[in-house]
């Protein structure tokens, strides 16, 4: 379990990851704006650069048929300068000379021209128009050598510019591909280095935390350094200030326990000679008034309360600074608690009861599967239970009932665990105020003064609440409405 708490809590959203998905977006976002627009710039410029070669090369076509056509050609002019053409470029010819066609090619029909080119060359404007020709892009440019004269076409395929497009496009979508891959790693490991100090620092807030207060950070000189710094400067303060408190309760403890050791044997001799001038007195009542063996009486009762206080004192003492010896052995608890009830002349006024059986005075009750045993000290156990007795005695009402349960798998704070018993000590007085609930395991702490007898050291209940977390238990309080105070010891058992 202790292992379990000081493990890192597990974050609900991942910085590392969050940092990591941030920068592969932002590497996936640069390296697709780098290729479109590259891809887009260089679409455009080979557009522009095909166009404009096109047009040139049309220009001087259309200047070299005006120098190669007689003022009257005939049908073999006319061949002849398509196939002039021919050894000019890779494109193909189209002249339209009255309702004669002259080709370069089979491939090569009047059909394709559309009618907006036919009318922009009938004007005796150079048009142009991108078209799809013997299956591919072809950008198509016509104009008539003299006004009035044959309108020829040009032919010219975009095939192999468009796939070098292509292959630019694939290339840059592969370099893209491999782009985002190296950047999600390098956003990982960037992220990682980022998010280690943070993760560091956690797992130092954690042992902290749990005490560790000698866990200090490796500082740099970055703003994680800086953190760094800082969080060892609060560690040291916290620890020398640790140090400090502790230091203080010790020569606390110590002084109270110095005080009340010194204090005893006084005390001692005091209700010693208390007690034999009480004797002397009640022997015989003529040695003094009335009123003065009404005042030793008093002086008697004050002096076995200051006894009391001091031996609390020093029992306290003793406890908070774990110098006290334990014998732990096996107590099956209904006899126990059966046989304290007894030895004290309780019987009459404390109940016993169980989930199975009704309130029987003075008996045992047994919880189901059998008596419970558990492994305690029994000098130490008898006080938990003779203090919260004589609490529910002195500060509520009379019976007071004791039931001991087992404590349901469900309810116990570390599931899989040990079984667990409940002693419960209710009495049927009027409960503790809710303000003074918080502090009733508090030393010197009491209640509603209207609730006491004025008797008691205030420290009976601390004593019983670490002498139930020194057997391995613990103690709790509340109020059971109509029902008065509920004090409920609760104790691992033992199985034979």
């Amino acid at each position: 379990m202790a292992a379990q708490s000081r493990r890192l809590p597990r974050p609900r959203h991942s910085l590392l990851r969050r940092m990591a998905l941030i920068f592969v977006i932002a590497v996936v976002v640069t390296a697709l704006a780098l290729s479109l627009s590259a891809y887009f710039m260089t679409k455009t410029a080979q557009e522009d650069e095909a166009l404009d070669k096109a047009l040139s090369q049309s220009r001087f076509n259309l200047f070299l048929a005006d120098s190669m056509l007689p003022a009257d050609p005939q049908a073999s002019d006319y061949d002849r300068l398509v196939d002039a053409f021919k050894i000019r470029g890779d494109f193909a010819t189209l002249i339209e000379a009255g309702d004669q066609t002259y080709v370069s090619g089979p491939d090569v029909d009047r059909t394709v021209i559309t009618p907006e080119l036919a009318a922009k060359v009938a004007e005796g404007r150079i048009g142009y128009q991108t078209i799809t020709w013997a299956g591919e892009p072809t950008l198509v440019v016509g104009g008539q050598v003299r006004s009035g004269r044959p309108a020829i076409y040009f032919f010219y395929p975009q095939g192999q510019r468009l796939a070098e497009l292509a292959r630019l496009r694939n290339i840059l979508f592969i370099a893209g591909s491999i782009l985002t891959v190296l950047g999600a790693v390098a956003g990982f490991l960037l992220a990682r280095g980022l998010v280690r100090p943070i993760r560091r620092a956690s797992r130092a807030a954690v042992r902290m935390s749990h005490g560790d207060l000698d866990i200090r950070l490796p500082v740099g000189s970055d703003e994680f350094g800086v953190l760094a710094s800082s969080f060892n400067r609060m560690a040291g303060n916290l620890q020398a200030k640790l140090l400090d408190l502790e230091a203080g309760q010790a020569r606390e403890r110590r002084f109270v326990a110095d005080v009340a050791h010194e204090l005893r044997t006084p005390v001692s001799a005091l209700v010693g000679e208390a007690s034999l001038l009480k004797a002397k007195l009640a022997a015989d009542p003529a040695v003094a008034s009335s009123e003065i063996g009404h005042l030793v009486a008093m002086v008697n009762t004050d002096i076995s309360r200051l006894r009391q206080l001091v031996d609390d004192l020093l029992e306290i003492s003793r406890l908070e600074a774990r110098a006290v010896e334990t014998v732990m052995e096996p107590v099956p608890l209904q006899p126990f608690l059966d046989r304290l009830i007894r030895a004290h002349g309780w019987s009459d006024v404390v109940h016993t009861v169980s989930p199975d059986a009704g309130a029987t005075p003075g008996a045992a009750g047994s919880a189901p599967g059998g008596d419970p045993i558990v492994q305690v000290d029994r000098r130490r156990m008898e006080r938990v239970i003779v203090n919260l007795i004589e609490n529910a005695l002195q500060h509520g009402a009379a019976p007071v009932t004791i039931e001991v349960s087992p404590v349901a798998a469900a309810e116990r704070r570390e599931p899989g665990g040990r079984s667990l018993v409940q002693v419960a000590v209710t009495d049927s007085g009027s409960g503790i105020p809710a303000e003074h609930l918080p502090h009733v395991f508090e030393r010197f702490y009491k209640a509603d003064p209207s609730r006491s007898s004025g008797r008691g050291s205030g420290l009976g209940l601390a004593i019983a609440r670490e002498n139930a977390r020194l057997l391995g238990g613990d103690l709790t309080a509340a109020n059971i409405p109509g029902n008065g105070a509920r004090f409920v010891l609760t104790l691992p058992t033992i199985d034979l």
